[in-house]
């Protein structure tokens, strides 16, 4: 077979090879912008299992490469709250949610304000809305919206 043809499919290989470890990074890049973007999150809970008062939280979050971060209250205020996480290309994710107490019957143990608190959050979205769950204490829904 003549050099230039071997060179041709060499370079044709080393150019399969080199598409073929790209693909997976454009997809997951894909994939995970399919959720960014600016988010309406409702946060409800529930009164808790010692008689803590119920809320609902309304606050934005955005959605950037997949990950999000949504904020309600001023940081270092008691009823701060902000939640941060990853969004797998399948929708799952397991988020983290964390604040300060705000009046002490509104928490679970009635706990003084500007306690510091922290949970998980389990999670499901599709492009353009999501649900989740606080995974431990009381029961607190989430819904998210996309804007």
């Amino acid at each position: 077979m003549p050099a230039i043809h071997l060179r041709r499919r060499a370079r044709a290989a080393a150019l399969a090879v080199a598409c073929v470890g790209v693909a997976p990074a454009v997809q997951s890049v894909h994939a995970a912008g399919k959720f960014d973007g600016s988010w309406s999150v409702t946060l409800t809970c529930q009164t808790g299992p010692d008689g803590a008062y119920s809320y609902t939280f309304h606050f934005p979050a955005t959605v950037v490469d997949g990950v999000m971060h949504g904020e309600r209250g001023d940081k270092g205020r008691g009823g701060w709250f902000m939640l941060d996480g990853k969004i797998e290309p399948d929708g799952s994710s397991m988020l983290i949610g964390q604040g300060l107490t705000s009046a002490p019957g509104y928490s679970v143990g009635h706990l003084d304000p500007r306690t510091p608190y922290e949970y998980t959050v389990s999670a499901h979205f599709d492009p353009t809305s999501g649900t989740g769950s606080r995974t431990t204490t009381r029961q607190c829904d989430f819904v998210f919206v996309k804007q």
